[in-house]
């Protein structure tokens, strides 16, 4: 098998639509919005403190609308908005946030609205703008949800992973690097998983972790899995940096790849593969899969750097499979 990981992160509200492999700047500055409202802090309470019920992972466009129609109420941009009922944005909210419609106007509402800082206020013009600079990725699949199931709930988000990866003269996976910042969901997360789909290789706790916790186990066919003791628990909102890295031991070449796949939701998702200079890649490729178990779906021809690597950076990547593929 080729050497993939599966992270485990958060989750949002709303996919992105099926046909819609790579998201518009509208789509993905509301596919960030969703991610704002959805973490611990102040956005969400903001929303929370006018929901009769909320459900996990969902935001409430009812009391989202309450947030907008209470801004306008103090700072009305038109006749009319001293008097605008939340019932009469529902429907704003909600075309906002499944990506469906997002005007400048109703952006900057949101902005304001919430409360917004001057950094995420940046990224979201710069996503809504569509900018070169800022990636963005959601596919239509990660995983198939009966399998996701398996893999039991999400407790962490992460705010950041660089994967780094390395192969030997051979043309064979050598190491994996990863850093890695997450970010509780719920209070006494004491432990995170790492995924693979092989066993072909022997995973080393660093920097943020005690320990292993137990052996490998397979929770669906296609994965590995090896928990990773945190060296202490966190509590909701907490954060950790962490570092883990693994060494391959393939009785036979695995597939030419490297993929990333993401089960629900990642920002500042770095990728880099560096190769051995005694055996160089005839071709590189930036792709993309459909899923766990798809084909290629998008390419993108690459070009090795002067350390004979190739490396890609996406701001956010939603339900997707990424990473590099190439040829001898």
């Amino acid at each position: 098998m080729s050497h993939l990981v599966l992270t485990d992160e958060e989750t949002v509200a709303e996919v992105m639509p099926e046909d819609s492999a790579v998201p518009t700047g509208v789509q993905a500055a509301a596919s960030y919005i969703r991610e704002l409202l959805l973490r611990p802090g102040r956005y969400r309470r903001k929303w929370e403190q006018y929901a009769e019920r909320s459900r996990a992972g969902q935001v409430n466009q009812l009391a989202v609308a309450e947030v907008l129609a209470h801004h306008l109420w103090q700072h009305p941009r038109a006749k009319g908005d001293l008097d605008v009922l939340p019932r009469q944005l529902k429907d704003t909210a909600s075309r906002a946030l499944s990506g469906k419609l997002l005007s400048k106007a109703t952006l900057v509402l949101f902005m304001d609205a919430f409360g917004l800082g001057a950094g995420e206020r940046e990224q979201l013009l710069k996503l809504w703008e569509g900018s070169a600079r800022v990636r963005v990725l959601s596919g239509p699949r990660a995983i198939r949800h009966d399998k996701a199931v398996l893999l039991g709930s999400r407790r962490v988000k992460t705010l950041s992973m660089h994967d780094h990866h390395y192969l030997g003269p051979d043309g064979m996976p050598v190491k994996h690097r990863v850093i890695h910042v997450i970010e509780a969901i719920t209070d006494g997360v004491d432990r995170i998983p790492y995924r693979a789909d092989t066993n072909a290789l022997t995973v080393e706790a660093g920097q943020g972790f005690s320990g292993l916790a137990g052996p490998v186990y397979q929770p669906i066919a296609e994965l590995f899995v090896v928990d990773m003791l945190l060296a202490k628990p966190l509590l909701a909102g907490e954060t950790a940096t962490l570092e883990y890295s693994c060494g391959f031991h393939y009785a036979a070449p695995p597939p030419p790849e490297f993929r990333r796949v993401v089960q629900f939701f990642v920002e500042n998702l770095d990728i880099r593969i560096e190769f051995h200079p005694e055996k160089l890649p005839a071709k590189v490729e930036w792709a993309v899969w459909d899923g766990l178990d798809g084909p290629i779906v998008e390419r993108e021809p690459v070009t090795l750097d002067s350390q004979f690597a190739v490396h890609r950076y996406l701001r956010l990547a939603e339900q997707t499979a990424v990473g590099f593929h190439w040829d001898w």
